[in-house]
């Protein structure tokens, strides 16, 4: 196994003789294993190791287990308790999402201080082919098909060469100790159900099902190349960059390439902008003025030109100005998708989702966040004012997540919504309402 893992490093350029490495050890046996496969080859190695603490005494357990196995190999050993849950209720995120991120960032503040190469992660073969099933099964674009990444960045991942049974096999022939994490058998996440359910049930139809989604990833990443040629080539024949930083595109022309959405999506993708409301504007389903805002810019549809440009710093991921034609506005920590409907009979009643009876005169409205001495009348309150501190300390939010709620508002300065949480009385739906404006709240991932 030793030899296919240095070939399989030499072929993809993960590292070279001399490199000091940071491996990234959990305790399980992906990267014991790899950890063992790095001393036995002669290289330069740190171990570290996350305790994310969601697993009561297992966890730490498996810190000390690691921990031994540092002075094992004669290898630095590096570890961090994390409050994950706090840290994923204050950001309003997955405890997946929360993991993942403090896990990467303080990987890579430990390459820095301690001069690695890089940081290499165990991710193996049935882990890329779980990622392929994952993201289409939640949809995605062609790239979201190509499994996981052998290299990102500082992140490499020498294990992607072997299967799990592979990896099973050295460690029984060589008696190697690992942690098991119980959680793995546990259906409650979805990446675990695709691999406790979905990928036994398809090789009930196709035994050999690995190496088919092997070969599978390989000429989905190829195609993946030929896709980012033709974007870029197209790209440089149908936009042109201003020395600003904007860009212009020629929709007219757009429209006349079969391919057109996915070619406009991955155009603009990189600044944050999603694919349904490009979708929109491409097939003539808004009109000229309508302006679509992401992460520090704004998109106009202009006669026949789409104009991209970055928002002036004043506004920049602080508040966002919306106009009657606005569909959609990206924001750091999600998206509000703005459609004008008739009221329904029946309403939705997530709280993520406001039906506003808004009229001309209360644009161009303003996301922005609370600020102190911020005021409304509360749907059902009959008028009465509410300071919205008040009202945030009456749900007890926590001053991080008083910190990230949107406040939707009028010209005039009137709040209408709080996201969330609450719409006002003033712009509630009436008997008289021939239109209204539906309003969702879609969090980040």
């Amino acid at each position: 196994m030793i030899q296919d893992f240095l070939k399989f490093a030499s072929e993809k350029a993960l590292f070279q003789k001399g490199d000091r490495l940071l491996l990234a050890v959990s305790g399980g046996i992906d990267s014991v294993v790899m950890a063992h496969l790095f001393w036995e080859a002669g290289f330069d190695i740190g171990l570290a190791h996350c305790n994310f603490q969601l697993r009561g005494t297992a966890a730490d357990e498996d810190a000390i287990f690691v921990e031994n196995l540092a002075v094992e190999l004669e290898a630095p050993f590096y570890s961090i308790r994390f409050n994950t849950a706090q840290f994923a209720d204050e950001q309003g995120i997955s405890i997946q999402m929360a993991a993942r991120q403090l896990r990467y960032e303080w990987l890579e503040e430990k390459r820095e201080e301690g001069n690695y190469t890089a940081v290499a992660t165990a991710h193996h073969l049935d882990d890329s082919i779980e990622t392929l099933l994952y993201n289409f099964s939640k949809g995605c674009g062609l790239h979201g098909l190509h499994g996981v990444p052998v290299r990102q960045g500082r992140i490499i991942r020498p294990m992607l060469y072997a299967y799990k049974a592979t990896i099973l096999n050295f460690a029984e022939n060589r008696t190697i100790s690992y942690r098991e994490d119980q959680s793995n058998f546990e259906d409650k996440y979805a990446r675990n159900h695709i691999r406790n359910q979905v990928i036994p049930a398809i090789r009930h139809i196709n035994p050999s099902f690995s190496e088919t989604a092997t070969a599978n990833i390989q000429r989905l990443q190829e195609a993946g190349l030929l896709m980012d040629w033709a974007v870029t080539r197209l790209k440089a024949e149908l936009t042109e960059n201003g020395p600003d930083g904007s860009l212009r595109i020629n929709l007219e022309r757009l429209r006349l390439e079969k391919a057109a959405p996915t070619l406009l999506y991955e155009w603009l993708k990189p600044y944050g902008f999603h694919a349904a409301p490009l979708a929109r504007i491409l097939h003539g389903g808004a009109r000229t003025g309508a302006i679509l805002y992401a992460h520090g810019y704004r998109l106009l549809l202009n006669r026949g030109m789409l104009l991209l440009e970055p928002l002036p710093d004043s506004v920049n991921e602080r508040s966002f100005e919306i106009l009657p034609d606005v569909e959609e506005v990206a924001v750091p920590d999600g998206r509000f998708e703005f459609k004008t409907v008739a009221p329904p009979d029946v309403f939705d009643t997530a709280p993520t989702t406001a039906y506003l009876s808004l009229g001309p005169a209360d644009y161009p409205l303003r996301l922005r966040h609370w600020q102190p001495g911020d005021a409304f009348q509360p749907l059902g309150m009959q008028g009465r004012r509410q300071k919205i501190q008040d009202l945030f300390s009456n749900l007890k939010l926590s001053r991080f997540e008083k910190s990230r709620i949107w406040l939707l508002e009028t010209i005039d300065g009137h709040i209408c919504w709080i996201a969330g949480l609450r719409i006002d009385e003033r712009f509630k739906i009436r008997p008289e309402t021939a239109f209204c404006v539906r309003i969702d709240w879609i969090k980040g991932e």
